[in-house]
């Protein structure tokens, strides 16, 4: 069945969200969907989905699960997993707490490095030195695992997207209309106070994060009339459980914060482009005689043939994850993350909700794949109040 869906669309997208730790989930979906045979055309991310999608451009395609593996393999803290019988979501939590003040305390194997120095104490410095750790390490990792000669042959387009600084614009490095260096990804991934600017150009840049984890709008932007299926990854859930402790309340305002509002998006996004969908159809009823009007032409043009399938996937994350998970990076965290990932794409795929039948006056159809939202024991009615 997975030939026959994907011969119905022109392009397959993939979307990456940026989350540290968690994109090993990233792995997971790809290896998932890699699997299955779906290859995207065309990925769209930031942070760490920008290392992740850099190392799928970055190699053939039968090698690129395993240079994923290996690169995550390479980050991670070596420690040995809680065992599974004992079934202790304490001791589970004080690993990763642990996990992550090694972090904290002396960063990650070709990753990054706490500065010897503290930042605080620079009166005067720029932001490519201002940060609690150094990435330098990271460019002689990117260049082990990508081929960048491969991902500028643009067989697979790729879009990183970054903000420049002195702007506060995003901007998107894209190598269907520029080389792609070791320095690109590293700018899309340096996410401040904790890792420096990356200085391109003579011009500094930050994570595209800082602006918006999610990279929704460049799809939107396109205005080629075809039909897409893009499977976006959320690693922070905009949904979940009330918090009963302050560890609870950190991880929620951060699973909220880094969810970049993607449901408002998506929502303002499909009506905008089912708008522009349904002028595209009423324009095929016009009169030939009647289209070369000026001011009817000009409307005709607004409109868009193409149809989106926006399929979205959520990292769901475990009981025991505290509000470090997006730095809790031992390897049975990136291990579980990856299982996470390849049990969900299974999920899916066992009925594609893109193949089903859809009312083709519909120009932007979204896919729910992770579970329903949690229920709120609010008395009253939530939604009276949410905008």
């Amino acid at each position: 069945m997975a030939n026959h869906v994907i011969k119905k669309f022109d392009r397959i997208v993939m979307l990456l969200q940026g989350g540290g730790a968690l994109g090993s989930y990233q792995v997971g979906i790809f290896k998932g969907l890699h699997d299955a045979g779906y290859t995207p055309n065309w990925i769209i991310s930031t942070s760490i989905g920008a290392i992740n999608s850099a190392i799928i451009a970055g190699n053939k395609p039968d090698d690129r699960v395993k240079k994923l593996q290996e690169f995550w393999h390479t980050i991670s803290t070596k420690t040995l997993p809680v065992p599974d019988e004992l079934n202790n979501i304490l001791l589970e939590r004080f690993q990763h707490f642990l996990s992550a003040k090694c972090t904290e305390w002396i960063g990650q194997p070709g990753f990054f490095s706490p500065r010897p120095v503290s930042p605080w104490l620079s009166i005067e410095s720029t932001a490519d030195q201002l940060s609690y750790y150094d990435t330098e390490e990271l460019r002689e990792t990117l260049l082990r695992f990508i081929n960048f000669d491969l991902i500028n042959e643009k067989k697979i387009r790729l879009s990183m997207g970054a903000v420049r600084i002195a702007t506060g614009n995003l901007v998107y490095f894209d190598n269907s209309k520029m080389e792609i260096k070791p320095e690109h990804v590293m700018a899309s991934g340096a996410l401040p106070p904790g890792f420096p600017a990356v200085r391109i150009d003579n011009q500094l840049f930050w994570d595209g994060g800082v602006h918006s984890n999610t990279q929704i709008h460049l799809l939107f932007e396109e205005d080629e009339p075809i039909s897409t299926l893009c499977f976006m990854v959320n690693l922070f859930d905009s949904y979940g459980k009330r918090p009963t402790n302050m560890d609870d309340v950190i991880k929620r305002q951060k699973d909220i914060s880094y969810s970049s509002h993607h449901r408002q998006l998506i929502q303002t996004h499909q009506y905008m482009h089912n708008l522009r969908h349904a002028i595209s159809v009423l324009g095929k009823h016009i009169p030939e005689e009647q289209k070369e009007n000026s001011k009817i032409k000009k409307l005709i043009e607004l409109g868009s043939s193409g149809i989106i399938h926006l399929a979205r996937f959520h990292y769901k994350g475990k009981r025991s994850d505290l509000s470090s998970k997006d730095y809790e990076f031992s390897l049975p965290s990136i291990l579980d993350h990856f299982d996470a990932g390849y049990a969900d794409v299974e999920r899916a795929l066992r009925e594609p909700l893109w193949y089903q039948p859809f009312d083709d006056t519909t120009g932007l159809i979204v896919h729910e794949l992770s579970d329903n939202p949690t229920a709120d024991d609010f008395p009253f009615d939530i939604n009276l109040y949410e905008r």
